[in-house]
């Protein structure tokens, strides 16, 4: 058992299929779960190759993809729109959330779209929910436009940004955190909850940490907030001022270091001087037809493939939050440090426990959410951001997984793994 605990997920399944005392020592040891040793973050990503019912995993010790199947609603008619502690947070064809734990099959409901304070639910004759009203308000500006009518599919194409958890949903003690529009507003729940908690009081935010039983959440200027959840008042506190001069295409991360500190990430687009056509790689896994993703006939993959677009690079600057003096301090390096940004739940490691990883480099995927609008087709922009030099190089060539939804990055959870899920 303290040899299997030191062990990546892939060897641990390996082992534990080898022979009866070595499967009975792996029982014992993920029924323990705490004492296996921190895994390795990987890439979660599905592809039309693999079935609708099959998640892919590409493991960055191993450089290698394998697969899981999941139970149902279909991983790949999902979209993926947070990881944190090994779950990922999907939103199905209805429009509903679900947890789910690749490595374990395990899956837990979230409370219903349709409690989210902007979405009502319109039935049909028979009484079933058939259609969404959703309302762009806020609680400052009131109703900003008259609401739309979406189908069950489509309404997660507008409501969707970010989530993130507190804690392992495996305990049962974990809140969520919704990012959702309009305007990137923030609703919660804890587990075991039926319905989301609005936080009314502002909109923009980009992204949350949890530190000290605080949720620190970062608005598109930098701006950050905290808000003690447990709290039954719930308001939010200023804990640094936004920045006038910050440029709007900039994009906003927040993580807590090893050390305890908070990081604000900036993800920084780099422009060329001229258009130029586009000659990234092909896409090896398309996305599927309308059957899960409503494409309509102007969007298709040769027309999406020809139009001229601005070539650019993507870098980062990356800040240390001065809690006490409420301003940023720039710093040049992570050290042994490394970051993983995208859609999961922006986080930091030391490179050091992890003999694959790089320190004072970011790993990052492609978290555009208006790729969702027209451009399911176009590569993503993925790779490892190198502080030292300013240059990111691809984490695989040819890339391996499909392009919508976009690949995400996780932590894998053996907690009551099963043998029979990864192949």
């Amino acid at each position: 058992m303290k040899i299997f605990a030191a062990l990546e997920v892939p060897d641990l399944v390996r082992a534990g299929s080898v022979c009866s005392s070595w499967l009975h020592a792996y029982n014992c040891l993920r029924k323990l779960g705490a004492c296996i040793q921190p895994q390795t973050p990987s890439l979660i990503y599905t592809s039309k190759s693999s079935g609708a019912s099959a998640a892919g995993f590409y493991s960055l010790l191993e450089n290698k993809p394998y697969t899981f199947t999941l139970p149902d609603p279909p991983i790949r008619s999902r979209y993926l729109i947070g990881s944190a502690y090994g779950w990922i947070v999907t939103a199905d064809m209805r429009s509903e959330l679900h947890l789910v734990n690749p490595i374990t099959g395990d899956q837990i409901a979230l409370p219903s779209v349709t409690t989210i304070e902007q979405v009502k639910p319109i039935y049909d004759n028979n009484g079933a929910i058939h259609m969404y009203r959703y309302s762009r308000y806020t609680g400052s500006k009131g109703y900003l436009e008259p609401p739309s009518v979406f189908r069950l599919d489509k309404l997660r194409d507008y409501i969707f940004y970010k989530a993130f958890l507190s804690s392992d949903p495996f305990t049962g003690n974990y809140i969520v955190v919704l990012i959702h529009h309009p305007y990137w507003q923030i609703s919660f729940a804890r587990g075991g909850d039926d319905h989301w908690t609005w936080l009314p009081y502002h909109a923009w935010y980009t992204d949350c940490a949890f530190k000290d039983e605080l949720l620190y959440a970062t608005f598109v200027d930098g701006e950050i907030h905290a808000y003690d959840l447990n709290d039954p008042s719930v308001k939010p506190r200023v804990v640094m001022e936004g920045l006038k001069d910050c440029p709007p295409l900039y994009k906003m991360y927040i993580a807590q270091a090893p050390c305890g500190d908070l990081l604000q990430i900036w993800k920084v687009p780099e422009y060329s001087e001229q258009e130029v056509e586009d000659v990234s790689e092909p896409d090896l896994d398309p996305p599927d037809d309308d059957e899960y993703f409503s494409v309509s006939e102007d969007d298709s993959e040769s027309e999406l493939d020809t139009v001229p677009y601005r070539r650019y690079t993507t870098a980062f600057k990356v800040y240390r939050v001065d809690l006490t003096a409420k301003k940023l301090v720039e710093i040049s390096s992570l050290g042994d440090n490394v970051l993983f940004l995208g859609l999961n739940q922006s986080l930091c490691l030391c490179a050091k426990e992890y003999p694959q990883l790089k320190g004072n480099h970011i790993y990052f995927t492609d978290d555009n959410e208006y790729m969702v609008f027209g451009s399911k087709n176009k590569c993503r922009k993925m790779g490892v951001f190198n502080l030292d030099n300013k240059i990111s190089e691809k984490i695989v060539s040819p890339q391996i997984w499909s392009n919508w939804p976009a690949p995400v990055w996780i932590v894998p959870n053996p907690r009551k793994m099963n043998l029979a899920l990864l192949s």
